[in-house]
């Protein structure tokens, strides 16, 4: 055969399957095998003759399915802090301390508020009543006001301090509350509990982190979480950036498909690459089925082969009409071939003919394998014409520059 000639490969193989064929004497399994084999043959082509706008398309549909389905884990609270957190459950508790900040200090500064703005109010009115009726005292008179004035204010801002502190613990029992032993939360489903918006909640919670009423909580930074433990945040963190990587393979996957669309020759080259595999997929499950060692060596060595052409086509594109005949020719024939040894090997009485069949049919698919390694090798002559002439140019620089071996020894 000669180099980058495979116009009688098709021919030959299809000579060999009529003598396979042939083997076999009795029509009805003869005529069974025919027909499984074409029906195979078309199921291939009918499953890989799509329009390539259609693949684009559908790649395009599963895009967006990937795309929707990511944004509603984001909204799921149970994904993107997953199993780490409902093992932890227990521990809970660990992480919120048992007497906040303000629990005791709230009370008692109520009470002296409360307490303090009753007598130094009650002060203030009967001796502002009373100045008028001692004016040879006016200038004490009003130095006592002044100082009843500031005891009153400051007993004021007492009972809003305690009032203030006192709030804030009920918030804090709220947002445990909420929390339900869990080690995170909504903040939407925190804020829902005390009636206030989600920016107050994120910024009251940071207050309580500080204070120590929270121990190692965390807020995201959409404020959209809130989580009780540094594990937690860690988890939290992992599951963003991989959510990240993810989203840009996605859409470089889309940057992707639609070069493709508007280049006819990676659409092409993508159909042929899809077709190639398909073919290998089927003729590995025709291999998994076979439990005859010798057979099934033959049928990977074939899968390896036919991988290897198909990898240095999709490295090398402009390369790809010289495949033309073994995509659209040389593999169907060959996968026909391959279910008929399937077919002839599943009939449970193994007599003359059909074991001259299946010979023949291995005889036959050592043929394609070496035929097949053939073309892989030519596909590699242009990259091999190019080294020899590296290798040449490189030769005469160094004779040319005294630097070889014959330049020494002179």
């Amino acid at each position: 055969m000669d180099k980058k000639d495979f116009s009688s490969l098709e021919d030959q193989i299809k000579d060999t399957v009529k003598s396979a064929f042939n083997a076999i004497d009795f029509a009805g399994l003869k005529k069974g095998i025919n027909d499984k084999a074409d029906d195979t043959l078309n199921d291939v082509k009918s499953k890989l003759k799509y329009k390539s706008d259609d693949v684009i398309e559908k790649l395009k549909t599963k895009s967006q399915e990937f795309s929707e389905k990511m944004e509603s884990k984001i909204q799921n609270q149970n994904t993107n802090l997953p199993n780490v957190n409902r093992k932890e459950k227990n521990k809970a508790p660990v992480y919120i301390v048992k007497r906040p900040v303000g629990s005791i200090s709230g009370i008692v500064y109520k009470i002296l508020g409360y307490a303090g703005s009753l007598i130094f109010g009650i002060s203030l009115m009967v001796y502002s009543m009373l100045t008028p009726l001692l004016p040879e005292f006016l200038v004490n008179n009003f130095i006592f006001l002044g100082f009843l004035s500031t005891l009153f204010i400051s007993s004021i801002g007492l009972s809003f301090r305690g009032r203030y502190l006192r709030n804030r613990v009920n918030r804090f029992k709220q947002y445990v509350k909420t929390l339900n032993g869990e080690n995170y939360c909504l903040i939407e489903n925190l804020s829902g509990g005390i009636n206030k918006k989600n920016k107050y909640v994120a910024k009251d919670l940071r207050k309580m982190s500080e204070l120590g009423m929270f121990k190692e909580a965390h807020i995201d930074e959409k404020q959209t979480y809130f989580m009780l433990s540094n594990e937690v945040y860690d988890n939290y963190l992992k599951s963003q950036e991989a959510l990240k990587q993810r989203n840009e393979e996605e859409l470089k996957r889309q940057e992707k498909s639609n070069e493709e669309r508007n280049d006819p020759t990676k659409r092409e080259l993508r159909f042929t690459i899809d077709m190639g595999q398909n073919y290998i997929k089927q003729i590995r499950s025709v291999n998994d089925a076979l439990p005859e060692e010798e057979i099934s060596n033959k049928l990977s060595r074939l899968e390896n082969i036919v991988t290897r052409i198909l990898e240095h086509i999709e490295s090398n594109p402009k390369k790809l009409p010289e495949v033309n005949k073994f995509t659209n020719h040389y593999l169907p024939i060959t996968l026909k071939l391959v279910n008929s040894y399937k077919e002839l090997n599943e009939q449970p009485v193994q007599g003359d003919n059909i074991k001259n069949a299946k010979n023949e049919i291995e005889k036959s698919i050592d043929f394609i394998n070496t035929a097949f390694e053939k073309l892989l090798d030519d596909l590699f002559e242009e990259i091999a014409l190019d080294i020899s002439t590296d290798i040449s140019v490189l030769e005469t620089l160094f004779t040319q520059e005294g630097l070889t071996k014959k330049d020494f020894e002179n």
